[in-house]
């Protein structure tokens, strides 16, 4: 193999990978960050209770269809 494929030069520094290193030197970028990851591991609320939720979002979809209904009815009921 070339010496070039044994011992590949390293990889170039791109411009987001210098504004991330930008960003982490900033003052509160750790807690941000790791403030950050525990609400992307959080358990949803979706998760936890999903019958609840599916009653839930049945009303609320309920709800909009018989709004959209009672505003369909009204406009024609205008001319």
């Amino acid at each position: 193999m070339p010496d070039w494929m044994r011992d590949p030069p390293p990889a170039r520094r791109t411009l987001g990978t210098r504004l991330a290193d930008g960003m982490a030197a900033l003052p509160g970028a750790g807690w941000l960050r790791r403030r950050w990851w525990a609400w992307q591991r959080r358990q949803r609320l979706y998760q936890r209770f999903p019958n609840t939720v599916k009653i839930g979002a049945m009303l609320v979809s309920f709800v909009v269809i018989l709004v959209m209904v009672m505003l369909a009815y009204g406009l024609y009921g205008q001319v």
